[in-house]
């Protein structure tokens, strides 16, 4: 059955002091609990447990969670770097934007000063398996219930720690949506993988974000320290997605389709194809860009090169492109470019390079993803994907 995930946000713009309480309210949504019975009094947030703890017994779980982006959505620099900056221009309610999925815990538990352990592991352990349901179109997504219950995916667990609840949640695309889905104040999709998700095949075939990204995997639900299970995969709670290499590898396919010669002229096509994503690639922030290089070397000459890049242009109000994380959060109004790869989606590109006759011609073509394009920040581009074929002298492969 095909999962619908509504967006968090309205489908039109709105105003400054509207999109402020909307926020005020996105921020409530993440720390919903269970509601207390009538008349009940109000009681302060639980505490949430650290991952330290539920290492105990998890082991092999949290290995693969601290590998993960999850784990460190709240202590990388880049995060810091935009929270700081945003924090001193005092933006209206910049707490609850972006610890909502940076370091939700914290945000559950009022934890705004960052005292306790558990608020700096970005989306821990008990928040995502605190989750009870997501209510796609409520002002309150997630509902939670912190204690010594624990939900998950699995209907038979039996821990000895503590107790383990089914939620069907957990193995849907509606519990990540609320975090990979976000309108600004323009009313522009700066995040709009759920969306991409939502109106591909892989929804109406019921390929859940886990069914890529959180593959069964080798491993011990429980230590056997602990207790023994005859279960010997686990989740894989790494959840790689675009700095993974393997995950890149799966979702795009190459090959030079065609080389061909006349006169001086070489032509090359290369035809790509989104075979293993569920979302546009690349997906997410619009600064996440693939790049394609193409080399041509005949050995006369230096190596000639083509480029080609795949990713999401937006610009402010006036149309002025946008090429930082702040400014496209704040000030990103409409996208003027987008030649993303949709699911499914093949696409050949075309080149033209001059070379002398009679003269073997080696092409490659190479790619590369880049987070940022701004190389002063210091940012790498990391090579994932390279194909190549020869033209002998006769102009044959």
């Amino acid at each position: 059955m095909k999962q619908e995930i509504r967006p968090s946000c309205p489908d039109r713009p709105m105003s400054g002091e509207v999109w402020i309480l909307a926020a005020l309210a996105l921020a409530a949504a993440l720390v919903a609990v269970v509601a207390p019975e009538a008349g009940a009094s109000a009681a302060p947030p639980a505490s949430m447990a650290s991952a330290e703890e539920c290492a105990r017994c998890h082991r092999d779980i949290a290995r693969y969670w601290k590998a993960s982006l999850h784990a460190q959505a709240v202590d990388n620099h880049r995060f810091q770097d935009l929270f700081q900056r945003l924090k001193e221009k005092r933006t209206p309610n910049v707490d609850a934007l972006c610890l909502q999925c940076h370091a939700p815990a914290a945000l559950y538990m009022r934890d705004l000063g960052f005292e306790k352990k558990v608020s700096w592991e970005g989306v821990t352990c008990d928040f995502c398996h605190s989750v009870r349901s997501v209510q796609s179109q409520a002002a309150r997504p997630f509902v939670l219930q912190v204690g010594r219950v624990k939900t998950g995916p699995l209907r038979t667990a039996q821990p000895s720690g503590h107790a383990a609840e089914y939620a069907e949640v957990h193995t849907s695309s509606t519990i990540c949506a609320p975090c990979h889905q976000f309108v600004n104040e323009n009313g522009l999709e700066v995040l709009g993988t759920a969306a991409e998700w939502q109106a591909s095949s892989y929804a109406s075939r019921s390929v859940t974000c886990q069914s890529c990204h959180m593959r069964a995997t080798s491993g011990k639900v429980t230590d056997p320290k602990v207790a023994r299970a005859s279960q010997a995969v686990v989740n894989l709670h790494e959840m790689p997605g675009g700095h993974s290499l393997t995950e890149l590898n799966r979702a795009l396919l190459a090959q030079i389709s065609a080389v061909r010669r006349g006169g001086n002229t070489v032509e090359v096509a290369v035809q790509i194809t989104n075979r293993g994503a569920g979302h546009r690639v690349p997906t997410g922030l619009p600064l996440r860009t693939i790049v394609m290089v193409v080399e041509v070397d005949g050995g006369v000459g230096p190596r000639q090169t083509a480029e080609r890049t795949y990713t999401r242009v937006v610009a402010d109000e006036n149309g002025q492109a946008l090429s930082d994380e702040e400014a496209i959060w704040l000030r990103g109004a409409k996208v003027v470019r987008d030649n993303r790869l949709a699911p499914e989606e093949r696409r050949t590109e075309q080149f033209s390079f001059q070379v002398p006759r009679n003269t073997p011609v080696r092409v490659v073509a190479k790619f590369y993803y880049r987070y940022d394009p701004a190389p002063a920040r210091g940012e790498s581009t990391m090579p994932f994907l390279s194909v190549n074929t020869w033209l002998d002298a006769e102009g044959r492969n």
